[in-house]
Formats: structure tokens, C-alpha cells, sequence
């Protein structure tokens, strides 16, 4: 039990601290609003931990994959397109038709996981697509930080270490299946002198 309120803690703080950015006008409305909305995503994640849960989040690492490819893909598919010359209107068409492809699919397999009720569908949609974004653009930021001196960089490479750090292991328990053909952690640390870290996944 304490576990679960500490992991979730962590994800309320990280993803406040993700918004704070966000928001550019001290609009009342707004706040209560964004503070509604990661209070449910709080508790569709308390409901989706352990054994006892009653929300599927993740079925599998297919499910995880399939959630962090919508971002990546339409990332991806603006950055290649206007990289070789395409015009960013076609692009953004294009990264939005692919990601309404993929977000159909994610609904249906969320729904059939969730036993085809409409509720517990609602609720994981909401929490596993912010999850998959931040967890995504927190990655890019890791990779290629921003900002214009070497301090600045060094700082938001850092932060978005420490988010990546928070989210994993959450997302990792929001898995029902700790299995997936297309998708699998497990496998890609398999035999890389990472210890028993497998275990955790």
C-alpha cells in the first residue's frame, strides 16, 4: 500500500512540475480544471497497480508500444518529411492522419482489454496517453536537450532524467502482461550485463 502511494506521489509531482511550463496565464478555471484532471489520472493509476486492479491501463508491451508510437510517430514523420524538403502543412497532415490511425487502434484493443466497458476504456485512455507523450518528449529532451548555454542544457537533460526515472517503473506497473511480441524490454536487456533488472519489469 505505501509502495502504491509513494509511486504515485511521485507521478502527481512529476507531471505538475511537466505542466508548470505549460501554463501561461494565472487562469483559476484552468487550474482547477488541470488539477482535475491529474487527480483522475491518479486514481485510474492506484486502480490499475497490483493484483487486485480493476482498470487495465497496459495489457502488454504491445499495449506500451502502441501508446509511446503515437507521439514518436508523428514526431518522426514531421521531422523526416520537412527535413527532405516537404512542405510543414503536408506534414502536419500527414503525422495527423498516421496518428489517428494508431489512436483507433489503441482504443479498440483498450476497450476489449477493459472487458468492453466504457468507463474503465475512458479511464485508461486518459492516463496511458499523457504517460506515453511526457515519457516520449522527456526522452527526446534526454537525448537532445535544449537551451542556450551548456548549464541550461545540462538542467533540462537532468530533469527530464529524473521524470524518466519517476515514470518507468509506473508505466512498468500499469503492465498487466509483463509480455509483448513487438514490444519487449525484457528482451532487449536480455543477456547485457544488466543483472536482475529484468525482474523488475
Amino acid at each position: 500500500m505505501f509502495k502504491k502511494l509513494f509511486l504515485v506521489w511521485g507521478i502527481f509531482y512529476s507531471l505538475c512540475t511537466a505542466e508548470t511550463s505549460l501554463v501561461t496565464s494565472p487562469n483559476n478555471g484552468y487550474q482547477f480544471l488541470l488539477l482535475g484532471y491529474f487527480m483522475l489520472m491518479l486514481i485510474t493509476i492506484f486502480k490499475g497497480i497490483g493484483e487486485n486492479r480493476t482498470v487495465i491501463v497496459f495489457q502488454d508491451y504491445n499495449d506500451v508500444g502502441l501508446t509511446f508510437l503515437i507521439p514518436a510517430s508523428a514526431y518522426l514523420i514531421f521531422w523526416l518529411f520537412v527535413s527532405m524538403g516537404g512542405d510543414p502543412k503536408i506534414a502536419q497532415y500527414l503525422a495527423w492522419a498516421v496518428v489517428l490511425v494508431l489512436f483507433i487502434k489503441l482504443v479498440r484493443n483498450t476497450y476489449e482489454a477493459n472487458h468492453k466497458q466504457m468507463l474503465h476504456t475512458v479511464l485508461a485512455l486518459i492516463t496511458k496517453l499523457p504517460l506515453g507523450i511526457l515519457w516520449f518528449f522527456n526522452l527526446i529532451t534526454a537525448l537532445n536537450p535544449g537551451g542556450k548555454t551548456a548549464a541550461q542544457r545540462r538542467k533540462n537533460r537532468g530533469s527530464a532524467l529524473v521524470f524518466l526515472a519517476l515514470l518507468t517503473p509506473i508505466v512498468s506497473l500499469l503492465v498487466v502482461n509483463k509480455e509483448g511480441s513487438l514490444f519487449n524490454p525484457k528482451e532487449w536487456i536480455k543477456g547485457r550485463g544488466t543483472g536482475n533488472i529484468q525482474n523488475y519489469l
